[in-house]
């Protein structure tokens, strides 16, 4: 009986850990047919951003050939690239400049088109506009079904971050001019939303996750003559869980400033595979008293490269420099939040079922024996930058259920 608990159980937490992690490559696109966008990034001093039509569309306009099976290259696109920003500018206009900048451009594809994508600016933005009138024609007089879409992809203070499917106007042939209202953003709804961005980070990122509860699931036991028995108080082992995520939150937060300030950067190879392993020593130790009570030194190490982890997420938000210093915080405070919930949540139910023989049997030599596992199978991936079999193998079963 116990050894077919065991295999439920080892099943349905392969297939957690499995489908976590398929998930987490899982993208959304906003792009559409029969559109058009501009998508649009605002900080405290500028604004810029990108025009985007796929190259039906583009042959559409500007009578063009180009071909339609997402073989488009840039050198096909530089003859015409005068004209298709000549073009944008008759279609499109600002109203709080005299006229957009258009810039370089570059081509992307997703599975339904191929887009030309031309970027812009706006020189010499002392201050953000409390609004910005659009005028929007692009296509109207081709396609009386197409539609246009400004899209605010970036906006600190809005606490927008690389959404492309935040969607603010939306322009057709009936109704080519509206206005894009900036006055609802405010500085403390983007500190809000870093902190919520602190909160999901943790909560999303499984590896994190299986780090803390390879510190969680020794903390409700004690080792006596190399075996594990019951703590026999809940205050001492709570203690002991507030001093290990003291520890791993100390060391984070220090890698996690200095990397996104600037003073030090790792590869993100080398980061993310350390942090792959850091799961296995962690739960190592369950299995055998490898550190003997030094776990504390483990726990402070590994912290630092779980910090430059959090630090590569973070710079991926283009936050402005003026805010900054209180992003990280923000950041860092939803992170803390984040690890409290899963402490709160886990830490009771593992000493609720400590004195069951088969926490021993289930929780800790089998669990820290699959936390070992999954570790190396995302070293081997992380380290060698190789795509393992389970990886694909989810996210075909993901599409067929129609998820993925």
């Amino acid at each position: 009986m116990v050894r077919r608990q065991l295999m439920n159980w080892n099943i349905l937490l392969c297939l957690f850990v499995l489908i976590a992690s398929a998930g987490a490559t899982i993208k959304a696109h906003a792009h559409a047919m029969e559109q058009s966008y501009i998508f649009l990034s605002i900080s405290d001093t500028s604004i810029d951003g990108r025009l985007e039509m796929t190259i039906e569309d583009l042959n559409n306009a500007m009578n063009l050939s180009l071909p339609l099976d997402k073989s488009v290259t840039q050198a096909q696109i530089q003859p015409h690239i005068e004209d298709i920003k000549a073009y944008f500018d008759q279609h499109i206009s600002m109203g709080f400049r005299d006229g957009i900048k258009l810039d370089d451009f570059f081509l992307h594809s997703i599975p339904a088109s191929q887009y030309i994508a031309i970027n812009f600016g706006f020189e010499n933005v002392e201050t953000i506009p409390e609004y910005i009138d659009f005028t929007y024609s692009v296509l109207f007089d081709k396609d009386s079904n197409h539609l246009g879409m400004v899209i605010i992809e970036n906006d600190w203070r809005a606490g927008v971050f690389n959404d492309e499917a935040n969607v603010a106007l939306i322009f057709k042939p009936s109704n080519t001019k509206k206005r894009l209202d900036l006055t609802d953003a405010t500085v403390m709804q983007g500190y809000w939303e870093m902190l919520k961005l602190g909160i999901h980070h943790i909560l999303e990122g499984i590896d994190h996750v299986l780090f803390l509860i390879a510190l969680l699931l020794p903390a409700v036991v004690v080792r006596a003559h190399r075996e594990w028995q019951p703590a026999p108080q809940f205050y001492p082992a709570f203690i002991y869980v507030v001093k290990v995520v003291t520890v791993f939150t100390l060391a984070h937060t220090i890698t996690l400033s200095a990397a996104t300030l600037g003073v030090l950067s790792l590869p993100s190879r080398l980061v993310e595979s350390i942090i792959a392993i850091s799961i296995a020593i962690a739960a190592l130790d369950i299995l055998y008293p490898v550190f003997r009570g030094r776990i504390w030194l483990i726990v402070f190490v590994f912290g630092l490269f779980h910090g430059f982890g959090f630090a590569s997420v973070l710079a991926e938000y283009n936050i402005p420099d003026s805010y900054l210093t209180w992003s990280l915080l923000s950041f860092n405070l939803g992170v803390e939040v984040g690890q409290v919930a899963i402490i709160l949540v886990v830490f009771p139910i593992l000493y609720l079922l400590r004195q069951f023989a088969i926490y021993q049997l289930l929780f800790l030599k089998a669990g820290a024996s699959l936390l070992i596992l999954v570790s190396l199978y995302w070293f081997i991936e992380r380290g060698f930058e190789i795509d393992l079999p389970a990886g694909a193998v989810m996210n075909w079963f993901l599409a067929l259920l129609g998820i993925a």
